[in-house]
């Protein structure tokens, strides 16, 4: 068994729609619609295909070849462990490489940062989604594959460090109804003081555990 068969399967982690919602949000945040973009971690195919369907000219890789049966037959699939591999794709290819949730289970970021950045055109984004160290440090290694933990500082550091134009970062709440009332996050912000570490209730639980957003920018053709 692989860890999609044991910690994605269906019964303990069925699909909902959240990666549909989400999907969309980014696709219109980051304009995707004909972008040819670069899944890193593509798991169960939820965010991949839901990509794929709005339009997006998808790509997908992974650290486990299982991920392939997932995912749309017409998107391209390679698999590729990012702690010492190259990613398996030219110089300057895509316009987006995208990942949520897959940088805290990486070692060696520099392999991960330097390789994001040479698949991509001059221009291209390079955006990741992260858990935020300070709003989930008391369940973070819970996750038995989480390795390295990233708060808003460090995160711009890494962005830096490996040679991006650092656009911006920001704490993201998993919450759709906020990406449609912002203001809505000062109640949020309150209710997570008496939500207790670990709910089961996944509005309290994601108006406490909080997401790191970073986008930076490829600059030159290196």
């Amino acid at each position: 068994m692989d860890y999609l068969d044991i910690k994605y399967n269906n019964t303990d982690k069925p699909i909902t729609n959240y990666p549909k919602k989400f999907a969309i949000y980014n696709f219109d945040r980051f304009d995707l619609n004909n972008k040819k973009v670069l899944e890193i971690g593509s798991g169960r195919g939820e965010f991949s295909n839901n990509f794929f369907n709005l339009g997006v000219n998808l790509y997908a890789t992974d650290i486990n070849d299982n991920s392939k049966k997932y995912l749309h037959e017409k998107i391209i699939f390679k698999k590729c462990n990012l702690e010492n591999e190259k990613l398996p794709f030219e110089d300057n290819f895509f316009d987006v490489v995208y990942s949520k949730s897959v940088i805290e289970h990486i070692n060696n970021p520099l392999n991960f940062f330097l390789e994001s950045k040479r698949v991509l055109k001059k221009g291209g984004l390079l955006i990741t989604y992260t858990p935020d160290w300070e709003s989930q440090y008391k369940n973070f290694f819970d996750d038995t594959t989480h390795i390295k933990p990233y708060t808003i500082i460090s995160i711009k550091q890494a962005y830096l460090n490996y040679g991006y134009n650092f656009l911006y970062t920001e704490k993201f709440y998993q919450l759709p109804i906020l990406w449609k009332f912002p203001f809505l996050k000062f109640f949020c912000k309150l209710i997570s003081f008496f939500t207790p570490v670990r709910s089961k209730i996944k509005f309290l639980r994601f108006s406490k555990e909080l997401m790191i957003l970073a986008v930076g920018k490829k600059d030159d053709l290196i």
